[in-house]
């Protein structure tokens, strides 16, 4: 089991390093042609759509997946009632997008949003879809979307930068996730051993239920995205894009590692999810997850660390250098979440879903107390120390009530 694992985490891993490094450096020559400011801004429409995002799969991927993997022989209807019911979730999300954007944006940021937005939802559609792809071991075809998208989206970066583009151009970007999900259903469609699945017929009654039984998976989703992001819609409506440009340059070499901890579990999980009621199994393979992403998140958040300086001076010469205190706080990220990431995906596979749901949302409610004390005070720098004396909390919180609950 060990070997299996292993070798779909490598798999996952493979095409998320390449997909990486392409977002990474495309990323980077954004970050150097753009003013800071604009970048700032940039990085605000992408993270205020983000917290509607959650309903890009309306919570419905780990449910998905869990019930494909106990229930292999009923995956056409688990898709027909989640591909049913993405299609309300995902009028309810432009809605939502729409409806609060615009009384608290300015008539030119409202408009970025919208664009923005819309290429989100358009993607939603698609979101069962790449569950069931997971959920069926078609690691190829999500390696061979993820390098086309990473490819294609690099290639229009450096394409308006060359051509000295405006600033809406790279929001018009976000379209290409869109067009790339169209032409894989498109691909799959014509399939044998998904044609079948992906023809489906609407089953709005029945997504009704699918949307109540997954509801929990959605607030936890809303929960989590809502906490990651709300430290940028501080320091943009608190102090301005500049300071949002130098917190987003401190996390551009923190969150592209992320990719190991998702990959990781986005492998493992199916199986946590199968043998949840075996005891032994299921803590073999936590106990795998937690040794081999907690040495590596220590080891990373250790290395960065001590190459801050180095990093920033390389990639920016003196442009980002009022993100390297941010980044020597935020880089610990990695340690705690890598950490965490196994437990968390070990208490969602043993169902105990809504104590994730109260955990994140005390931690909402503590993050933006702190970030309102903080950030007028330190700027940047308090966003992430409000950030990390969270992590920290949940990481405690999630250990201690895992053990009270784990079978002897």
């Amino acid at each position: 089991m060990r070997k299996q694992l292993l070798k779909d985490s490598a798999t996952y891993l493979g095409g998320s390093i390449i997909v990486q490094i392409l977002s990474f450096i495309g990323m980077i020559f954004l970050m150097r042609f753009l003013p800071v400011s604009e970048y700032g801004k940039y990085t605000y429409i992408i993270e205020f759509i983000s917290i509607f995002a959650f309903f890009s799969d309306g919570g419905f991927t780990q449910h998905i997946i869990k019930e494909s993997s106990q229930n292999p022989g009923s995956v056409d209807k688990i898709y027909a009632r989640a591909q049913s019911a993405q299609l309300l979730i995902s009028g309810l999300m432009l809605t939502l997008i729409l409806c609060i954007s615009y009384p608290t944006n300015s008539i030119q940021d409202f408009y970025y949003l919208f664009v923005f937005g819309l290429s989100v939802v358009i993607s939603a559609y698609f979101a069962p879809m790449l569950a069931i792809l997971v959920a069926s071991g078609r690691k190829d075809l999500i390696f061979y979307k993820d390098v086309s998208l990473s490819l294609i989206r690099i290639f229009f970066i450096l394409l308006g930068i060359y051509l000295k583009a405006s600033f809406s151009y790279f929001i018009y970007l976000g379209f290409i996730n869109a067009i790339v999900l169209l032409i894989l259903f498109l691909y799959i469609r014509r399939q044998g051993e998904f044609k079948r699945i992906l023809n489906f017929k609407p089953a709005i009654a029945e997504s009704i239920g699918f949307i109540r039984h997954g509801i929990l998976f959605t607030i936890l989703m809303a929960a989590n995205v809502i906490y990651n992001k709300i430290d940028i819609i501080m320091l943009e409506k608190m102090i301005g894009s500049t300071e949002v440009g130098y917190y987003s340059g401190a996390t551009r070499f923190i969150y592209p590692f992320m990719f190991i901890s998702g990959a990781f579990m986005t492998a493992i999980f199916p199986k946590l999810a199968k043998h949840s009621e075996e005891k032994d199994k299921f803590k073999s393979i936590q106990n795998l997850a937690l040794y081999y992403l907690g040495g590596i998140g220590v080891i990373l958040s250790t290395s960065l660390y001590l190459g801050s300086d180095l990093i920033f001076q390389l990639f920016f010469s003196d442009k980002y250098d009022a993100s390297i205190p941010v980044f020597k706080i935020l880089v610990w990220y990695l340690a705690i979440v890598f950490i965490y990431g196994p437990i968390s995906n070990s208490l969602v596979a043993k169902n105990k879903v809504v104590f994730l749901v109260y955990l994140n949302l005390i931690m909402i409610v503590l993050n933006v107390a702190m970030n309102f004390f903080l950030i007028p005070v330190y700027g940047a720098k308090g966003a992430a120390m409000a950030t990390i004396t969270c992590e920290i909390l949940i990481l405690i919180s999630a250990m201690i009530y895992w053990k009270g609950i784990e079978p002897r």
